[in-house]
């Protein structure tokens, strides 16, 4: 079956549900079977399972005991052992940072964020668990903004230097007391599989974009009475951007810390990053939302 994401064909015996692709595959999904890895521990965590780290450049491995294993293979192919029978978590998994390394061995800047599309650019929330970055994303789609992507980000430099969002999917997962808050529909919403109360919220896909989508700005989100605001300099980007990267920091050794140094680099050569308190309540966020956009 083929899908599209990232603006990339992915061929996989696995169904997605995700928008379709054609032609000629880009990233081929498939079962198989492999040794572990010499393994690692990490800080990724998904269900409450912590992931195992393996492996490194081109053959990199991640391994969520009881859920599923993945291999990424030179920027092509990623293969899985899949150990639960629940389609809707395996899916997660295989979505999330699996799919990452993949995207990571390809030479993309990936970031723990989500995208959204306003006017005809892309801006990227990031920010430290609390910061209240699932909750501004979430009431961004509530108003009919497009979600580029969520939790995984990916950037792709042009021969120029210019930064582009890579649109991912059109979901979004959403905690329970967001939807509630922000006046989300329940009976149109699915669970989003994650142990935690979240609900999956998607958007159509025939206004999905299909290319990717010039990036204006990234905002770090800090917690509401937070002094650390202020636009972020050049030479304080790197720190800023590394806590932010959405996979094993053992990726980051070597050539592969080099390539992220010098993106980041490019990357606020391109565009502002921002350190911006959050709204500290539902009201103030909705009211945020419709000043859009604000100046910094």
């Amino acid at each position: 079956m083929l899908f599209r994401a990232y603006t990339l064909t992915i061929d996989s015996d696995i169904d997605l549900q995700l928008p379709k692709g054609e032609g000629k595959a880009d990233i081929i999904i498939e079962k198989a079977r492999f040794s572990a890895e010499k393994q690692f521990q990490t800080q990724i965590y998904r269900k409450g399972v912590r992931a195992i780290f393996g492996g490194g450049g081109n053959a990199t491995m991640l391994d969520w005991e009881g859920i599923a294993r993945f291999k990424a293979l030179l920027g092509n192919r990623l293969e899985y052992e899949k150990m639960t029978n629940d389609d809707g978590v395996f899916r997660l998994f295989a979505l999330s940072e699996a799919l990452g390394m993949v995207l990571f061995q390809r030479n993309l800047f990936l970031l723990h964020g989500s995208a959204v599309k306003i006017g005809e650019q892309a801006t990227i929330f990031i920010g430290r668990p609390g910061a209240g970055k699932s909750t501004t994303v979430s009431a961004f789609a509530q108003r009919d903004y497009t979600i580029l992507s969520d939790d995984l980000t990916a950037v792709w430099f042009d021969e120029k230097g210019k930064p582009y969002v890579l649109p991912a999917f059109p979901e979004l997962k959403i905690w329970e007391n967001t939807v509630n808050n922000l006046g989300f529909d329940k009976t149109q919403l699915q669970p989003a599989f994650e142990g935690h109360n979240k609900f999956l919220y998607q958007q159509p896909i025939a206004n999905f974009p299909r290319e990717p989508v010039p990036l204006h700005k990234i905002i770090i989100l800090q917690r509401p009475y937070s002094k650390q605001v202020g636009v972020v300099k050049l030479t304080q980007t790197p720190v800023e951007l590394f806590p932010h990267f959405p996979l094993p920091s053992r990726l980051l050794e070597g050539g592969g810390l080099q390539r992220h140094f010098e993106d980041c680099i490019r990357l606020r050569r391109a565009v502002s990053i921002v350190k911006v308190p959050r709204p500290k309540n539902f009201t103030l966020l909705k009211r945020w939302i419709e000043q859009w956009p604000l100046s910094f």
